[in-house]
């Protein structure tokens, strides 16, 4: 779709609640330069406007490039990277050298499989030490089949559930199936949108990206839950006034604690983060 300009007064003579999927090409510029979208948010099911920030166009290309080849490194790493770009931010964001914010989805999307295998992994062994701590003995019946029922839970909408994530993702990057499979299972919107992008090429990328959102998004937040009950579940225990239980008991009882503790945290960015992958799927121009 050609990208259309549209000169206003002020973007409050736009109304989104009239506009549709087809509208999402267009561009608002305001008496004061200021530039506008529109972008369907799935969560609300409508489409709204958004202010468009926008970069010198002799250094967007080069940086967006840049940003892509540049691997995706926690803040805290203390690598370099890509000259004249910032490292990038844990949630895919980076800045170019005019302090714009630029949001790379494929370095976010990288992040999260990365972060998936420390998760799988983390997962298992905070399922280890809690077991081992011996703070929920098996003859404690009621409470050990509430644990039992937890830890299921972890492994079918965590560590199970994180492997059909990267196999989608083996899948879309490796052999693909047909596009119409992938069409039949958008919603309206993610429908009319693939049709308005016409191009195979245009609406395989979009695909991808809609593939990856909707496979983070609802791994994590089925996980999300299931720790969030395990946390719960496992504060409620007096562990220093366990006295059957030795030094190194009560200090793997503790690792499990500080390791649920970080993981929720880790996912609840994720989950926020997110919405900046879905504003990017929203907007037609990024295929």
């Amino acid at each position: 779709m050609k990208t259309q300009f549209i000169r206003v007064n002020d973007i409050a003579e736009v109304d989104p609640s009239r506009a549709t999927v087809y509208d999402l090409n267009k561009r608002y510029i305001d008496s004061h330069g200021n530039m506008f979208g529109l972008r369907y948010n799935r969560e609300t099911r409508k489409i709204e406007i958004i202010k468009i920030i926008r970069t010198p166009a002799k250094t967007a290309s080069y940086y967006q490039q840049r940003m892509v080849q540049q691997k995706y490194l926690a803040r805290d790493e203390g690598h370099a990277t890509a000259p004249g770009v910032s490292q990038p931010l844990d949630n895919g964001e980076g800045f170019d050298e005019s302090g714009e914010a630029v949001f790379d989805p494929t370095a976010f999307i990288n992040r999260c499989l990365e972060m998936m295998k420390t998760h799988r992994d983390r997962l298992s062994g905070i399922m280890m030490n809690i077991k081992n701590s011996k703070v929920i003995p098996e003859t404690e019946r009621m409470d050990a089949s509430t644990l039992a029922g937890i830890f299921r839970n972890m492994d079918i909408d965590g560590i199970r559930r994180i492997e059909k994530v990267i196999d989608n993702h083996r899948e879309l990057t490796n052999y693909p199936r047909s596009l119409s499979y992938y069409q039949s299972k958008l919603d309206t919107a993610g429908r009319d949108l693939f049709e308005a992008l016409g191009d195979d090429g245009r609406r395989t990328r979009f695909v991808f990206f809609s593939e990856m959102h909707g496979s983070i998004r609802h791994l994590y937040r089925s996980l999300l839950k299931a720790v969030r009950d395990l946390e719960f579940f496992l504060s409620e225990k007096d562990v220093e006034g366990m006295k059957q239980l030795t030094f190194a008991e009560k200090q793997q009882f503790q690792d499990a604690m500080t390791s649920i503790q970080n993981t929720i945290r880790e996912i609840t960015v994720i989950l926020r983060d997110t919405n900046r992958l879905e504003e990017f799927i929203g907007n037609p121009e990024n295929f």
